[in-house]
Parts: C-alpha cells; structure tokens; sequence
C-alpha cells in the first residue's frame, strides 16, 4: 500500500495541514508529464503522447530513458483501476516490439519537429542513443489512487515476477493561489527496477558473491575524471542513486560503466560507503580532505560541500584500480550487461570474462 501524502505548513500557532485533493483533470497531470518527465521519477525524453498501438487502443505517454528502456506511463483517467493495469500490461506487450526504426517513426510524427530522435537523445541525455534500444520496458500506472485488488495485482506481478510495473500517485495541494503537487510510490522504485532487471536477464542466473556493476555517470561530466582520479566511487542527487552503493563492501569488486561510452574500470573496494563531504584521500603521503584535493573542479567541490540535505548529498565509496581506460578507449560490444541502475549485483559471465580480458586481469572463477 502507498504512504499516505500530506503537507503542513508551519505556522507560529503550529503546523497546519493542507487540504488534497485529486487533480480537477488528468489532463493537466499529462500535460505536467510532458513538460516535465522527471515528475515521473526518472528523466525521460518522451516520444509521444496518445501513440496508437495498432492494438486497438492508444498508451498516454510513451517515452525512453537515458539507457534505451521504453517507459509505458498510463493515466487511470475515468477507466477502473483494474482497467488500466490490463491496458499497461497490454501495452507494454506492444511497446517490447518496437525496434529503433519504429521508435524513430513515433517520434518524427508526434513530436513534430526537425530532430531525430538520435539529435533529441543527444541534447537530453548527453550521450548517444544506445545500439541496443528497448531491450527492457517499464510500465508505470499514474493515478491519485488505486483500489486494494489492483494494488495487490500490481504488487504481485513486480515482486513474484520480476514484471517491471509500478504505480506513481500524485496528490494535489492547495493554499489560497498557491497549489502544490506531492508524489510516491506502491512499490520502492529501485527495488522494482533491480528485480526487473535481474529478472530480464535470468532468475536463474547466479552471482558470484564479488563482483559488482557501477554507473559513473554520463561520458563529459565529472564523475568519472573524479572517481579515476582518486579512487571514489560516488553517486548523489537522490537516494535512488546513491543508496545502491551501500551494497559495496570492502573486497567486492567492481566493474565501472560510464553512459555513452562503456566499461572504463576495474577496482577493488576498500572502505564503506560515506558522505562525500567527509570523506579523505592520501594524495602523495598526505590525507586531504575531499574540498581540498586538487583535480575536483569547482562546479562538483560546490556541489559537494553546500549540499547538505541527507536525502540528496553526494555519497563516495574509496577504491582501488586494478586497471582503467580512457573514455575514448572503453570497452563496449553488443551483448555487454548494462543497466541505468547505479549499482547492481553483477552476473553475467560473458561480460565479465570480456571485460576481464580487455583489462588484461587474470580470469577468476566465483
């Protein structure tokens, strides 16, 4: 069941709560969603609004993320709860079929504007549409409520199943002329994103109790010259991003991706994870303070030491290399596990035989 939304405002008599309602149309909500994907949760470039599936029917908003998974995102609008879990459902069985050529297609027409979907990636995300586009979906129901039968349908398809459903509920505040909007969740997004993804690429499938997969970013920002620089993982900007990297424990291993580019590292973790702002590095037999390391530039020190809201403060965790490479120069080849998660268990043994390979570190088995 989903956490209750509400908002108080303080007062000097105390907290006083506003009054929420549903939105007075859920067309202002998907007009909202297209102005602002990340209203959703994750960023997103939508490819179009009310996109006939050739199924009968037409999926509210259809759109893709900075990995190439296709999002489905439907409104419960004046249909039954029941309803719109079917129709995502059905949906999203359509939307796994689309290949770049068809997604290209849909963007061109509804969109409507002189970009290829490639150019609008680009200028989204900064990095390239990837060559594997659409190899996973995500299924997301917005609503202001749902009944306890679909909540349970929904629970049980993600959780049982590894299907990647969600439901996103929004609820509409209001004060004098001022109106506020509050989101959350049914389920945790990033548990639902990780069974997903480990259910698309096997249940079965084990791991090797070691090695690890870790997003650094997006090739030309910062977070990758940083972490090579001086052995730190980091992540911030949410607790979905940094929360996965409180699964590394010293010992584990971890095979670094940067987005738009491919595998750029192999490290040994060394300590826990810790809050950026804190942490300490031995540069040339001297502990420095993250603030005073040299080679950070200055937007991501600012960033670093002003941010202090505990649910948006970058998080480090310090590493070992065992072999880097340049962006220019990573590994990357069709087939390779990736995945916009900031850090997963990792197991596919294809990938990391190649990357090991690649990175010229001897083969080890479990």
């Amino acid at each position: 069941m989903a956490v209750e939304m509400a908002i108080w405002r303080m007062t000097d008599a105390g907290p006083q709560q506003l009054a929420s309602s549903p939105l007075d149309s859920e067309r202002r909500l998907e007009d909202m969603l297209e102005q602002d994907p990340g209203l959703s949760g994750t960023d997103l470039l939508i490819l179009g609004r009310q996109v006939h599936t050739h199924h009968g029917g037409y999926v509210d908003i259809l759109a893709i993320d900075a990995e190439g998974c296709v999002h489905v995102l439907e409104l419960k609008r004046d249909r039954t709860p029941r309803e719109v879990v079917a129709q995502a459902l059905d949906y999203g069985s359509w939307a796994a079929g689309l290949g770049h050529d068809e997604l290209e297609e849909i963007y061109t027409e509804r969109q409507g504007d002189e970009r290829t979907l490639g150019q609008a990636f680009v200028e989204q995300f900064g990095c390239p549409l990837p060559d594997d586009v659409n190899e996973r979906q995500e299924f997301t129901i917005v609503a202001s409520e749902l009944d306890p039968a679909s909540e349970r349908i929904v629970e049980f398809l993600a959780e049982a199943y590894g299907v990647p459903i969600n439901t996103v509920f929004f609820r509409h505040f209001s004060e004098g002329d001022r109106e506020y909007l509050a989101r959350t969740w049914l389920l945790d997004p990033q548990q639902t994103e990780a069974k997903a993804v480990r259910s698309s690429q096997s249940k079965q499938r084990p791991w090797n109790g070691r090695d690890f997969y870790v997003v650094l970013g997006r090739s030309g920002d910062d977070r990758w010259p940083v972490a090579q620089e001086y052995g730190l993982l980091n992540g911030g900007g949410g607790p979905r991003y940094w929360k996965p990297l409180r699964h590394l424990r010293p010992g584990h291993r971890v095979f670094a991706y940067v987005s738009g580019a491919g595998y750029v590292g192999v490290a040994r973790v060394t300590g826990e994870m810790t809050l950026a702002c804190d942490a300490r590095v031995k540069v040339a037999d001297q502990v420095v303070p993250f603030a005073e390391l040299p080679k950070v530039p200055d937007s991501y020190r600012e960033y670093v030491l002003t941010n202090h809201d505990p649910e948006s403060a970058e998080r480090v965790v310090p590493v070992e290399w065992l072999g880097i490479r340049p962006l220019d120069d990573a590994v990357w080849e069709r087939g390779l596990f990736s995945s916009h998660l900031t850090a997963c268990k990792l197991r596919d043994e294809h990938t990391i035989a190649t990357v090991e390979s690649a990175f010229g570190l001897e083969r080890t088995d479990g």
